[in-house]
């Protein structure tokens, strides 16, 4: 990592990761993704994610306490970085620091762009951002669906000749990573998945095949895909949508709510308290059916943009 001038701002090593553990479960909901409670579970997701831990990350300190820290992603298929830039309340005076490094880091890379991705809560520092150049550009809107309410919904007839089924087993990989770049191909901020990346994604706790539902055509073609997960947090257990979508030539045959329920219903069946998932802001399209099956709004993601 380049030096930063600052000498309260340090290069992230790994045996900084209780530490880091412990600042971002103070900070609250943050950044670009939920991360886990624990140390060892953060190390996993960082192993997980294309990135360099120790040249990605920045770490800003108040004497020796922990007060805030910088997470580049880089993702040069789509010619961006992504970036959560968070920091303590005793903090926020020195954000600009971790924006310098996370600017910095971006250029390195040869990117065009840096989004940063904030919730508008106190841990975001919203205000440097604005006064260094980032705009806001979209949102991601986080829905939720409780569990009384979802457990009253109906099955929805598929069309025939689909079927809803399970990914078999991690022999599927590569079908899952296909119908997955095939949905989101046009999808803004998407970046092109490969086998490796869904295999490591697949290996993390109640995240696995068993949670993947295919629906199929007769001839056997993957129309559609839902990938969902469950996370266990300190009073209840909390079911997720993380992906899911029909693949373009199967767009207009009333998949998408069908497979939704099919979601739904085996996160129940695990036991999820409620159901969490995000879209973009503006997809209308997939708002109608969330909004027909209960979902109501629970927080928005800013994303903030600047060219590097």
């Amino acid at each position: 990592m380049s030096e930063v001038p600052d000498k309260r701002v340090q290069g992230f090593r790994w045996q900084h990761i209780s530490e880091l553990s412990e600042l971002i479960n103070s900070l609250g909901s943050h950044g670009f993704r939920e991360w886990p409670e624990g140390a060892e579970g953060l190390r996993t997701e960082l192993e997980t994610l294309r990135l360099d831990p120790e040249a990605d990350i920045a770490l800003l300190r108040s004497g020796d306490q922990l007060c805030g820290y910088a997470l580049t992603l880089p993702e040069p298929d789509i010619d961006r970085v992504v970036a959560t830039v968070a920091v303590a309340p005793q903090c926020q005076d020195d954000a600009d620091h971790l924006v310098d490094f996370l600017i910095g880091r971006a250029r390195s890379t040869n990117a065009s762009r840096v989004h940063v991705a904030a919730r508008g809560n106190t841990a975001d520092p919203l205000a440097e951002l604005e006064a260094r150049g980032f705009s806001r550009i979209t949102a991601n809107l986080e829905l939720v669906l409780p569990r009384e309410q979802a457990s009253r919904l109906a099955d929805a007839e598929l069309p025939a000749g689909f079927s809803v089924r399970p990914m078999r087993s991690f022999t599927e990989t590569l079908r899952l990573t296909s119908v997955q770049n095939q949905v989101f191909a046009d999808h803004w901020g998407f970046s092109k998945n490969t086998v490796e990346e869904v295999q490591a994604r697949l290996e993390l706790p109640a995240t696995g095949p068993e949670h993947v539902l295919f629906i199929e055509s007769a001839e056997g073609e993957i129309a559609g895909y839902i990938w969902t997960a469950l996370e266990w947090q300190r009073d209840h257990t909390c079911g997720k949508v993380w992906m899911t979508g029909i693949a373009p030539n199967f767009r207009g045959k009333r998949l998408g709510t069908p497979l939704i329920l099919a979601g739904i219903k085996h996160l129940l069946a695990e036991g999820a308290a409620d159901v969490h998932l995000e879209v973009i802001e503006g997809n209308e399209a997939a708002m109608r059916i969330y909004s027909q099956l209960g979902f109501e709004k629970r927080s928005k993601t800013d994303w903030y943009e600047k060219r590097v």
